[in-house]
């Protein structure tokens, strides 16, 4: 139940990019911290995007000429071990190349912040891992009314 912030340019991502970015990332990071991809743990995956006009996004002291993504990750400490965390990295890199149509390696920055467990809440508590990596697979979405 990672939560993802990404920061692009404004002209980087369209409605249609942005969501198959958020399908592919959703599936990616469950599979990556070995939780299932129910409608109920899906449902607690949260992505924000964070887009920024060209003229306010600089490479070293000059404006960026490139379409430069970074994007934080946070997840409950021990929910992804060094293997995870590469496999993330590399995919989630590979899932902002295809939507900005480079087969090169981009400047997609990913950062992994790890939380300890007793420092996440959801739903008014301490979040648990183990329930959400043991819970069943036909749970159905979280709805907020």
């Amino acid at each position: 139940m990672p939560m993802i912030i990404v920061h692009a340019p404004d002209a980087a991502f369209d409605l249609k990019a942005r969501r198959a970015i958020v399908g592919e990332l959703t599936d990616v990071a469950l599979e990556c911290e070995t939780l299932p991809k129910s409608p109920f743990v899906k449902s607690t995956v949260w992505t924000y995007f964070n887009l920024y006009d060209q003229d306010t996004i600089f490479m070293g002291e000059e404006e960026a000429t490139t379409n430069v993504v970074s994007v934080q990750i946070f997840v409950i400490e021990g929910g992804l071990d060094s293997d995870a965390k590469k496999r993330l990295i590399e995919r989630a890199t590979i899932i902002f190349g295809q939507q900005l149509g480079t087969s090169n390696l981009m400047p997609v920055y990913i950062i992994i912040h790890e939380v300890l467990e007793e420092n996440w809440g959801i739903f008014g508590r301490k979040a648990d891992l183990v329930a959400y990596r043991t819970s069943p697979i036909d749970a159905a979405a979280m709805v907020i009314i």
